[in-house]
């Protein structure tokens, strides 16, 4: 095979993994995108083709198709700002960097077949994991992400989450691999035969067996019996590129009050609107006096059991003295510093010292909510992306906050891109909560996959975590999904209305939920294992090397 079309074959994997993600409907596809890039990864590994290539030949082959990837999957991003461009180009060199990484620790282990494979599995588990937790954090195309759409196929994300899934795909991946290397190979005796039907019963298991085991569970799953809470969800359906932030406070409660009063009734638990859907940015320490809350309190009173839940952004003031990495500093008081937050707030009825429950975001959109390393590139704040509401990096809660209310169920509120974090979402489950409520605001990416990606994640959410989740999207789409993972009604995206569903709240604790990203941690412990050791082998190697080539002088 000449470099030419060893090129083509990795860029095939670019356009199946863009194929996989095209609205998230084909992502079986991602059993087998990454099979010409290990193939490719292999050709070079065993440099079977002749010619010299450079150590750093395995990145520059895959770039390109990751390159494809990314550019036809997050392209949306742009809608909000051009900067966005350069995000496919670093995510691209983040993806070939692991393959690369991969294959020298294998090469420096002589690692051959499956084995050596495998260490392209932990590598790119080991990326997810870095996407998760580094200031440039974006886990939206961490690979089991993708069958958000098939709920029935990863029932079993309640014991693995989001990376078992990923690990799924990968040793999916190998396994065709594995029985493509075969199938080309010329032998055809006997025994060969005996034993490639053994191998390619074992490998085709490595799929099947999840599956199947996602189907049982998905068909006995038996939800807790508790009392149901009816909730309402909020669609104001605000223009944030024009009318959400032209409307005054006063008018943008006059829509929520209309919705709600469409579907709200004597049983209503909860009235669930949007991320920064109310436009006070009041102080915290004077929040209760914000007209905003001051009206939808007394709106409240209109039904004896709701309580109203809303994004907001907001100011909080520090202790004197007090810094934080989001501090700003107060302009009309020296040494005092406040900080810019996005808050989700509860608001309970009307009364003689009524107090209102704040979260505020903690998992933030680098370059928009939060300046990545800011130690060292602080003067850049200024340029932070302004999609609306409150930008540059924002004040978060210490710890992990659910909302509790009398005789009501626990409820975690997850501030739009956290929810695409499967770690928090179960921290702030492990708090206590019984239901997920999602707010969001998508609308910043028009009508693209992203909004629709976006919506299909909480669905896994769900699932790991085995609970009812309320989503209330500005723009949509907003929706009810059950333990299962299964939408049981939803919006139609830029439209204004509101639903209505009763959700049965859950206690149960799932694996997943108790114990997190287990195969992320283990992974990222074992690639830098892997690589060290590989780096010490490497060189004991060459020295030895070395020492051979001196003693037959």
């Amino acid at each position: 095979m000449s470099k030419s079309r060893l090129f083509l074959v990795a860029c095939s994997s670019g356009v199946l993994l863009s194929l996989a993600w095209l609205e998230l409907n084909f992502a079986p596809l991602m059993l087998i995108a990454f099979v010409p890039l290990l193939w490719m990864e292999n050709i070079l590994a065993e440099n079977k083709i002749g010619g010299g290539f450079s150590k750093t030949a395995v990145f520059r082959y895959s770039y390109p198709a990751f390159l494809i990837w990314n550019a036809t999957t997050i392209y949306w991003i742009a809608y909000a700002t051009p900067f966005a461009l350069v995000l496919p180009f670093f995510q691209a060199a983040l993806m070939s960097l692991a393959l690369q990484l991969a294959h020298w620790t294998r090469k420096a282990f002589n690692a051959k077949g499956v084995a050596g494979n495998l260490f392209f599995v932990v590598f790119f588990l080991a990326l997810e994991y870095v996407e998760l937790h580094w200031d440039l954090n974006f886990p939206w195309l961490n690979l089991g992400n993708s069958f958000a759409k098939y709920p029935v196929l990863v029932q079993w994300y309640e014991y693995t989450g989001v990376g078992g899934g990923s690990l799924w795909i990968m040793l999916c991946n190998i396994a065709f691999l594995y029985l493509l290397q075969q199938n080309l190979k010329r032998e055809k005796r006997i025994q060969k035969r005996k034993n490639s039907f053994l191998n390619t019963f074992f490998c085709l298991l490595i799929p099947i067996l999840p599956v199947c085991l996602s189907v049982i569970l998905f068909v006995s799953f038996k939800q807790q019996k508790a009392e149901p809470s009816e909730v309402v969800v909020i669609q104001p359906n605000l223009d944030p590129y024009g009318s959400q932030y032209d409307l005054s406070p006063k008018d943008v409660c006059d829509i929520i009050t209309d919705l709600a009063d469409s579907k709200a009734g004597k049983n209503t638990d909860y009235i669930l609107c949007p991320e920064s859907c109310l436009q006070d940015y009041s102080w915290e320490e004077r929040i209760e006096r914000s007209p905003s809350v001051a009206h939808l309190r007394k709106y409240s009173n209109k039904y004896p059991k709701a309580e109203i839940i809303a994004g907001m952004s907001s100011r909080r003031m520090l202790s004197a003295g007090q810094k934080t990495s989001a501090a700003r500093e107060y302009p009309y008081m020296k040494g005092m510093y406040y900080e810019n937050c996005n808050i989700a707030i509860k608001i309970d009825r009307d009364s003689i010292m009524p107090e209102s429950q704040i979260r505020h975001k903690s998992v933030l959109t680098p370059g928009v909510e939060k300046m990545p390393f800011k130690q060292y590139l602080g003067f850049m704040e200024r340029f932070a992306l302004d999609l609306g509401g409150t930008v540059g990096s924002l004040g978060v809660d210490e710890g992990f906050v659910v909302f509790t209310g009398r005789d009501k169920p626990k409820v975690a509120t997850a501030i739009c891109y956290e929810s695409v974090d499967g770690q928090y979402i179960a921290d702030l489950t492990k708090e206590g909560a019984e239901l997920l409520f999602i707010i969001t605001n998508d609308g910043w990416w028009k009508d693209s996959p992203g909004h629709r990606q976006h919506a299909a994640f909480a669905r896994l959410r769900a699932i790991e975590n085995r609970r009812y989740v309320a989503r209330s999207a500005n723009t949509g789409i907003s929706c009810f999904i059950d333990p299962r993972g299964k939408v049981l009604q939803h919006t139609s995206y830029w439209t204004r209305e509101a639903i209505s569903q009763k959700l049965v709240p859950q206690k149960r604790i799932t694996f997943y939920t108790r114990y997190g990203d287990y195969i992320y941690r283990l992974s990222a412990v074992t690639a830098l294992m892997s690589l060290m050791l590989g780096f010490v082998v490497d060189r004991l190697r060459r020295a030895d090397r070395l020492k051979t080539i001196k003693n037959h002088r």
